[in-house]
């Protein structure tokens, strides 16, 4: 005859197993995602991701867009 602690306990120690794996997966993931979340505050934030430099005076030009050129009132 089995004894009725025995698959009780046996019942307990799984349980607390499980919950160990699941903890230490949980912290797994969320170092991954805090690693992720710093490459992302790390990523540089100043590159043109457009370099265009305009040919000359267009119709369409308007004043901050030509802030390169050279002001030749003030030279």
């Amino acid at each position: 005859m089995a004894n009725q602690m025995d698959a009780f306990i046996k019942m307990q120690i799984a349980m607390c197993e499980g919950w160990a794996k699941l903890m230490s997966d949980n912290f797994t993931a969320y170092e991954r995602l805090f690693q992720h979340q710093v490459q992302l505050f790390q990523h540089p934030s100043y590159i043109r991701l457009q370099d265009m430099i305009p040919m000359g005076a267009s119709w369409f030009d308007h004043y901050g867009k030509r802030a390169h050129d050279v002001d030749v009132d003030h030279v």
